[in-house]
């Protein structure tokens, strides 16, 4: 005969029943925790996001305050390599010099860096010397380990348990508002190329998750800064689309058509929440061909069996609009407008010229037959300023010049200073190993006054 379990253990157990049942339920209810942030390969492009998003708010149209365009890129802290604070307002200086009067400095702060005292010393300078910040709001960087090899990459952010990035948000968000800014315009980029799979964890790119993630952010932004201005990651035009089985991780991207035509799939107002257009207008080569070579292409690495179109959407643009190029951005204008968002400003947040110089003969942004960086210099000026008869045996024509273009409000050059030993042939500056100045390359020296 079956024996009665004693009182005195009766309470306890049902207590804990009831404790499971509430775990399970909650769970059930709001999703499991995800704990892996950057270190498991997807098995889809697509994320199980929430759709639950308000509409978005028509912004106002943007007008710059500053009719400087002229800008360059920062690499104080690349994510891998950071430069010691000491140097800082030595790199500002010659930054200063470069671009003029309020010109433009993009420059990265990681997730785990939102440290605003460190940060206001970076917004002091600018004000002191008169440049305009732009920030690009980073991830973390990780190593992971797949398939017995280490890969080191930017960890896509933390869903929470619905599936937003709402937390992270706002993160950013009181991280921005914090700051003493010198300018009435804050500008902000959301990310970076995101087409690559190891911009967003090592996988596959995630161009709904990307969406959705924007769409946090932008949201927490302008509510939080009155002042925010903020920009999509400008993303990588060069990008093939992959299609391997089983992908191979941070060796994955999708072409940036397809990339934008999925996340307005996922979330068709996406675009609406930002003011400015980050673009990566890199000249062909990429980053050693003229000005006037522009092309349209979209390329597939194809290592599974079948012939299936990568995306059926797909369209081609008007003639005379080129997606890889100085004027790439004209492109990605038109491919917005295939959506109905109304035309965007835009920031030329990367582009230029690997030289053939470098401080670090081991540096590894090397390439085939890279221009001197007096033939770069030649080429960014035209890019910039155009020809305009100044040389008769130069083309004309084939490239709008970034000053001439209404549409461009700034072109922040990369790099400024990076580590040489993996930015020596991109670099404006020649650096050694500790960041201090040898020389300005004539890339500068043959555009600019110093003043």
């Amino acid at each position: 005969m079956p024996r009665r379990l004693p009182k005195k253990f009766l309470i306890p157990l049902l207590a804990a029943v009831i404790i499971i049942v509430g775990f399970v339920v909650i769970y059930a209810l709001t999703g499991f925790p995800d704990d892996n942030v950057c270190c498991a390969l997807p098995p889809t492009p697509t994320s199980e996001v929430s759709l639950q998003v308000s509409p978005a708010t028509p912004r106002p149209p943007f007008s710059p305050t500053t009719p400087n365009k002229m800008g360059v890129h920062l690499l104080l802290d690349d994510g891998r390599n950071q430069w010691p604070e000491s140097v800082w307002r030595e790199h500002l200086e010659a930054a200063r010099q470069v671009v003029g009067e309020w010109g433009y400095v993009t420059q990265l702060v990681r997730l785990d860096d939102l440290n605003v005292e460190r940060w206001q010393k970076f917004m002091d300078i600018c004000a002191e010397l008169h440049l305009t910040p732009i920030l690009r709001l980073a991830t973390t960087m990780n190593y992971t380990t797949y398939d017995g090899l280490k890969y080191l990459g930017w960890a896509a952010p933390r869903r929470d348990g619905d599936g937003t990035y709402r937390s992270t948000a706002q993160r950013y968000a009181d991280f921005v508002s914090k700051l003493e800014w010198p300018t009435n315009q804050h500008f902000v980029i959301v990310g970076n190329e995101p087409n690559h799979g190891a911009e967003w964890g090592g996988g596959l790119p995630d161009p709904a998750g990307y969406a959705r993630f924007l769409i946090d952010v932008a949201d927490a932004l302008h509510t939080k800064d009155e002042y925010a201005v903020v920009m999509n990651a400008g993303f990588d035009p060069y990008a093939p689309t992959t299609k391997r089985y089983p992908p191979l991780a941070y060796q994955e991207f999708m072409d940036e058509e397809t990339f934008l035509d999925q996340m307005v799939a996922a979330y068709p107002d996406v675009f609406l929440r930002i003011d400015v257009w980050a673009s990566h207008s890199y000249p062909l080569g990429p980053f050693t061909q003229p000005p006037w070579e522009q092309t349209f292409q979209i390329d597939v690495i194809n290592e599974t069996s079948g012939d299936d179109p990568v995306n059926p959407n797909h369209q081609d643009p008007p003639e005379g609009i080129f997606n890889r190029g100085v004027n790439g951005y004209e492109w990605e204008l038109w491919k917005l407008s295939t959506y109905g968002v109304p035309p965007l400003p835009v920031m030329i947040t990367e582009t230029g010229w690997r030289h053939a110089e470098t401080t670090d003969p081991n540096a590894t942004d090397t390439g085939a037959s890279l221009p001197n960086a007096i033939l770069t210099s030649f080429y960014f000026d035209l890019a910039l300023n155009g020809n305009h008869g100044r040389y008769p045996d130069t083309p004309e024509t084939g490239w709008t010049a970034w000053q001439d273009d209404p549409r461009v409000i700034g072109v922040t050059a990369f790099a400024f200073n990076g580590n040489p030993a993996e930015w020596g042939h991109t670099n404006w500056l020649e650096l050694d190993g500790d960041g201090k100045i040898l020389a300005i390359y004539p890339i500068v020296e043959g555009l600019f006054p110093i003043e």
